[in-house]
């Protein structure tokens, strides 16, 4: 299947809202991104953290719709 240039850097933009998301939630919540990691995986409970998960991917998916 071909490369479609437009959908390349929609997906490149896409992917660079996304890099450091565990990192930006653990820094408004004032703890460590493996945390928020293991929360985003399920490793752990913690439903403040999961909230502010969706709360930052909610945020980060409206400039791509």
């Amino acid at each position: 299947m071909p490369h479609n240039i437009q959908s390349d850097a929609a997906l490149l933009k896409a992917h660079g809202l996304h890099a450091g998301l565990y990192r930006r939630v653990a820094d408004k919540l004032g703890m460590d991104a493996s945390y928020v990691s293991r929360v985003a995986t399920g490793e752990r409970n913690g439903p403040r953290i999961r909230r502010a998960i969706l709360d930052e991917l909610r945020r980060i998916q409206r400039p791509l719709q």
